[in-house]
């Protein structure tokens, strides 16, 4: 490709254009064109390749297009393969658990009779031993009375044996510690059982309390106490017990002197007074009080 150098002329009059200036620019067009037809001949040249790449490119593609499709009906066929054997395999798995399973019903059916059966063999093996054992029972039972029986008659010969072999205890000489000498046992046991007696009541003592049987009874005393501690139980006045009470000037006991005097210095509430002050139990609960400050001092404490 060139340019016409009478286009050139009529375009641009020489009188125009300083003449080396038109040189340089003719040279620059000139290599410019030149260019552009080197890149137009190489264009040409691979057009031909590019054109064989682009039906080597889609003869490529058609390929991939067809291995994709076998593939893709391979990879269904064997999903199909694969899941009609799964299916048979889960068919046989299915039969051989529903086998098993049966089979299993049938053991545990036959070890729950054999079960029972040894429940009913040990019970009636444990009957025949509480019989056995009964039996065992009532024979040692008739061989221990019949010992015991042979064992007091033995023992009561003997005992009729040594005692008529043996001196009349009642005068068996003993040391009686009450008396410091020597005196019959019966003697010595009678002594002993007197200084034991030292809180009983003389005949004059009971018959001065003038107890009727019916105030007697109430005390509900056993003839131990009243021999050993009639004195004490059945209230008879004495100095130890008794005393002057300084509130009535009577014979009291002295029991009822103190809770007389504890009374007094009390400054507790009666009942009374209490269910005057018309408390409720949460605020009686509220003021913390002891029975011991209830009863000493519950009138400051609530009255308060």
């Amino acid at each position: 490709m060139a340019f016409p150098q009478d286009w050139l002329n009529n375009r641009y009059p020489y009188t125009d254009f300083h003449e080396a200036n038109l040189d340089f620019l003719l040279e620059t067009y000139q290599t410019i064109i030149n260019e552009i037809n080197q890149i137009l001949t190489w264009v040409n040249q691979h057009e031909i390749d590019y054109n064989d790449a682009i039906r080597r490119l889609t003869a490529v593609e058609n390929e991939i297009d067809t291995f994709e499709a076998q593939i893709t009906q391979a990879f269904n066929d064997l999903a199909a393969e694969q899941e009609r054997k799964f299916e048979e395999q889960t068919a046989k798995l299915d039969a051989s658990i529903a086998a098993f399973r049966r089979e299993m019903q049938a053991a545990m059916a036959q070890f729950e009779a054999d079960i029972a059966n040894l429940k009913r063999s040990v019970e009636m093996e444990i009957v025949q031993l509480k019989n056995e054992i009964n039996r065992a029972i009532i024979n040692l039972n008739n061989q221990l009375a019949a010992n015991n029986e042979y064992i007091y008659e033995y023992v009561e010969n003997r005992l009729d044996e040594f005692i008529d072999s043996f001196p009349e205890l009642i005068n068996l000489p003993v040391y009686n510690p009450v008396r410091g000498s020597i005196t019959g046992l019966q003697t010595a046991i009678n002594d002993l059982y007197e200084v034991a007696c030292t809180n009983g009541l003389t005949a004059f003592q009971y018959d001065s309390l003038g107890l009727t049987s019916k105030e007697y009874d109430d005390y509900n005393l056993t003839a131990l106490e009243f021999d050993t501690k009639g004195y004490i139980l059945l209230g008879y006045p004495d100095e130890n017990w008794y005393m002057i009470s300084p509130f009535s000037g009577q014979y009291v006991k002295v029991k009822d002197v103190v809770m007389d005097l504890a009374h007094f210095h009390m400054d507790g509430l009666t009942a009374a007074e209490y269910d005057a002050l018309d408390l409720e139990a949460e605020e009686y609960d509220d003021k913390n009080i002891t029975a011991f400050d209830f009863d000493w001092f519950g009138k400051d404490i609530l009255t308060a």
